[in-house]
């Protein structure tokens, strides 16, 4: 169920959020890479007691500096209202709504306690080195842990325009699909912004059309435009559910444009060798930790 709501946003309301099945992860510093073109990424939950499993966590090694706001006059934004479906399962992949008193839950609110503790950062990108490592789960689970009980105000937005997940993982259709926002705003900075408000959750989803043309290009300008405008909107934290950094110079575009950049690494998956890639192409002084997917 939607509601059109047209104006710049507030509080949401004290919704209780749905329950649902968990997914664990950890987090790490940046891994010891040894010998790049045979090892994996060690699970570190071999070396600890199985009942903390989804719950060990170490600082990230980098430190984030947040840009001053930019000046000027925030922008409209225009909100449709989206009731994720009581009657139905949530998607696995959003921990903190679907399991939020689980480990796994508790350790997104870990990864939440490490992030703020760089600064506090406004617009944070998360990818990951290949497709398949877990991103966009990490994506989301920090923006609702970042916005769990109304603590902040948070949006979530998403880049990935050839595999977009966040319409089917909502349940939501986007009232105007976000990469064709970004072209739009290129050339009209000053136009409304339409993104969907999911109250139960504290959130706000900038999502791409699942029917998006999937040959289309990120425009690292208008990505850019976008954040310098989003910035005066009241987000406190903008989190952006990115390309894999491998195979496209998009997160390399899109990061002089962010504070941080957290990765996402598969335990079972990623190569030190494409962890190595990844750090290099976006450089190490942007990341400032990684999340290990199970």
């Amino acid at each position: 169920m939607t509601k059109r709501i047209t104006g710049r946003f507030g509080d949401n309301p004290n919704v209780p959020a749905a329950r649902g099945a968990p997914l664990p992860l950890v987090t790490q510093p940046m891994i010891a890479m040894d010998d790049p073109a045979q090892t994996r990424v060690d699970n570190p939950l071999a070396r600890v007691d199985p009942a903390l499993a989804g719950a060990v966590f170490s600082k990230p090694s980098a430190v984030a500096t947040p840009r001053p706001s930019p000046a000027g006059p925030p922008p409209e934004i225009g909100l449709t209202q989206h009731a994720l479906p009581q009657e139905d399962v949530l998607d696995h992949r959003l921990v903190i709504a679907s399991d939020p008193d689980s480990e796994r839950a508790a350790a997104f609110r870990v990864l939440r306690h490490h992030l703020l503790e760089l600064g506090r950062p406004q617009v944070v990108i998360v990818s990951s080195p290949q497709h398949g490592d877990g991103k966009t789960t990490v994506a989301m689970n920090l923006a609702l842990a970042l916005a769990e009980c109304g603590r902040a105000k948070v949006l979530l937005a998403e880049t990935h325009v050839r595999r977009p997940q966040l319409a089917t993982a909502f349940r939501l259709v986007p009232p105007w699909c976000f990469a064709e926002q970004l072209a739009a705003h290129r050339h009209q900075p000053m136009l409304p912004w339409s993104l969907v408000e999911i109250p139960q959750l504290w959130l706000h989803v900038a999502a791409v059309s699942p029917k998006i043309d999937k040959s289309q290009l990120l425009d690292a300008p208008a990505f850019a435009i976008a954040m310098e405008r989003l910035r005066t909107a009241g987000y406190e934290h903008i989190v952006v559910d990115a390309p894999p950094v491998l195979g496209s110079a998009d997160v390399n575009l899109m990061a002089d444009a962010a504070d941080a950049v957290v990765l996402a690494v598969h335990a079972r998956r990623t190569t030190t060798r494409d962890l190595r890639k990844a750090i290099e192409q976006i450089g190490a002084q942007k990341v400032v930790g990684t999340v290990l997917v199970q």
